[in-house]
């Protein structure tokens, strides 16, 4: 049965900056030195948008002025969730992200992400440090080592925020078919083990894809950091991670 259309936030709801609630990782995600996942993948229609691209949105998009939401050509808006702007901007810097979609319109879902853009997030707001989230010791963070021209180039951009397509680094499998596909190229181009990676996914059909190893969380209503926090949390369970047999050590 075709699924309603999902309220978009307007240019007037949705946030151009990180509230102070949403200004670092939840402690849960962060604290007790327990590892992230080194792939965190998203699917896109109503995992990270309440809307099916291929189905709902029809181009032309235009852009609002802060980039927070795009109007199509009957006047519609269309943005994430409201908690998934700050998810991607915190989560980028400290782990590996990805797309997996099964939408027949991978040009138009790219089009919109390139419009989108994430709230600024400063170092001091990632709420993590370097030397610990991915579980391999290693971080996705370019502080450090950069000249000073470099760093003044990229300020303008990190002020506006990134376009949520940049947070993707080129991860983005959009075509239909099974999606155990879909990961099978991820793997090919990050050469993360699947145990290591965790998908969240809208639709159950798509849990054959724990078949490869990795981790799968249902999401029945959009994605929010309650979300993000239980799928984290299974994917530690299934890994043997626990908070009390953790070592101290780094």
């Amino acid at each position: 049965m075709p699924r309603k259309l999902g309220k978009s936030l307007t240019a007037s709801s949705a946030s151009t900056s990180i509230s102070s609630r949403d200004s670092r990782l939840p402690a849960a995600l962060t604290g007790g030195d327990l590892p992230l996942p080194k792939l965190i993948v998203f699917d896109l229609d109503y995992t990270l948008w309440p809307f099916w691209v291929d189905t709902h949105v029809s181009p032309p998009l235009k852009p609002n002025p802060a980039h927070t939401s795009a109007t199509d050509k009957h006047g519609e808006h269309f943005a994430f969730y409201p908690d998934v702007p700050p998810m991607l901007a915190l989560l980028q810097p400290v782990t590996k992200l990805a797309v997996a979609s099964r939408t027949s319109a991978p040009s138009l879902a790219r089009d919109l992400l390139k419009m989108l853009r994430l709230p600024p997030v400063s170092s001091s707001e990632h709420g993590t440090t370097t030397n610990s989230n991915n579980g391999d010791g290693h971080s996705n963070s370019n502080s450090g080592g950069g000249s000073s021209s470099s760093s003044s180039s990229s300020s303008s951009s990190s002020e506006k925020g990134k376009k949520a397509v940049e947070v993707f680094d080129g991860r983005l499998e959009m075509y239909p078919g099974s999606k155990i596909q879909h990961f099978k190229a991820l793997y090919k181009k990050t050469g993360v083990p699947y145990e290591d990676m965790l998908f969240f996914d809208d639709e159950s059909r798509n849990l054959e894809t724990e078949k490869l190893g990795l981790t799968m969380r249902l999401v029945r209503d959009g994605m929010c950091w309650d979300e993000l926090e239980k799928g984290v949390d299974e994917w530690r369970r299934r890994r043997g991670f626990r908070k009390s047999s953790v070592s101290s050590s780094s």
